[in-house]
């Protein structure tokens, strides 16, 4: 099975697609040009596979999708573009949904291991306090014809289990960074694993920022390839991999079912908040909720980035502080019986 193509490569193709269509150039004749251009190895077969399927059908998306390395959505709103002779839009609006897409995850990967990364480094000082300074001190208490007591005695002994379990350690640290590692490259543990930590408090509004910006890009891309407003909510719905907002976008299409308008049953389920509801009344009434929605994904992005910083930003010196707190706790249950046995021998 071949591998999907990256969103960024995505981008690549899409976009440019997008402006030899615009530029009155057939699709053959963008593959064409689009092989001559700096392409690697891999890319290159992918655009001689395209070109040869379009020269027998003169159809992009049957020629798409013959490789098998387009996401079913790329193929799906390629197949509409064509069919309603707006294929140069639909590519560049293409382009503009995978670029929000790579954007959004950098931003949750951001969001997940930045976090990670602190706690890994608070515990790497702290294994080293255990391990290397706490004997030192010993042996000073020891020259010094005293032993430890107390927590300083408690922190010895735990460096003392961890040096004789050091193998044990670095396996179970090299078994945690592999799952970290593959969490963050592996799509399918990525997705996974963001559908388990949205649930955790915090995470929860930044869930829904990222599965808000997803459906109002989705949703701006697909009324601008010449969907109608049931079969955009129907293809938006797919997208979302966020439980309760497809749960909200099955009641806005059960809501239309009954003869609601569009901006009364996002209203009714509540997919957007005030601001934006007012938006779409305004879009709706003047046939640009495309260009609403667009504008809506725009501001939902930038919030997440928004709310990711902020978080970053609080956890930063709360992770610090810990492990301030840790090196302070450490230090002084050695240092404070040390200063009164100096004291005493004077």
């Amino acid at each position: 099975m071949k591998k999907k193509l990256s969103n960024e490569e995505l981008i690549t193709f899409c976009g440019q697609m997008a402006l030899i269509l615009k530029s009155g150039i057939s699709s053959l004749e963008g593959i064409y040009i689009m092989e001559d251009g700096d392409v690697q190895t891999e890319g290159r077969e992918i655009l001689k596979e395209i070109r040869e399927e379009l020269e027998m059908c003169g159809m992009l998306y049957p020629a798409m999708k013959k490789t098998g390395v387009f996401p079913e959505y790329a193929l799906h709103m390629t197949e509409i573009g064509e069919q309603t002779g707006r294929l140069d839009e639909t590519m560049e609006a293409l382009a503009a949904y995978y670029q929000r897409e790579e954007e959004i995850l950098d931003e949750v990967k951001s969001a997940v291991t930045y976090p990670v990364a602190m706690l890994g480094m608070l515990l790497v000082i702290v294994a080293v306090l255990f391990i290397k300074v706490m004997p030192v001190f010993e042996q000073v208490y020891m020259q010094l014809g005293q032993e430890m007591t107390g927590v300083a005695r408690q922190l010895l002994n735990i460096g003392g289990w961890m040096r004789q379990s050091a193998i044990v350690l670095v396996v179970l640290a090299v078994v945690i960074l592999i799952i970290v590692f593959f969490v963050i490259f592996y799509k399918k543990a990525r997705i996974e694993f963001i559908s388990k930590i949205q649930t955790i408090g915090f995470m929860k509004k930044i869930a829904w920022k990222r599965a808000r910006t997803r459906f109002a890009s989705g949703m701006a891309m697909a009324l601008k390839s010449g969907l109608d407003m049931d079969e955009s909510l129907s293809l938006s719905e797919k997208l979302t991999d966020y439980e309760p907002l497809k749960m909200k976008i099955q009641q806005c299409q059960e809501q239309m079912k009954e003869g609601e308008t569009f901006p009364k049953a996002l209203k009714e389920a509540h997919i957007f908040d005030g601001m934006q509801e007012r938006l779409m009344i305004i879009g709706y009434e003047t046939g640009a909720v495309d260009e609403v929605m667009e504008q809506a994904a725009d501001l939902y992005q930038k919030q997440l980035q928004d709310q990711i910083q902020k978080m970053i930003a609080v956890l930063e010196p709360t992770l610090v502080g810990i492990l301030c707190v840790i090196v302070g706790i450490i230090l002084l249950s050695v240092m404070l019986p040390l200063v009164g046995i100096m004291a005493g021998i004077g």
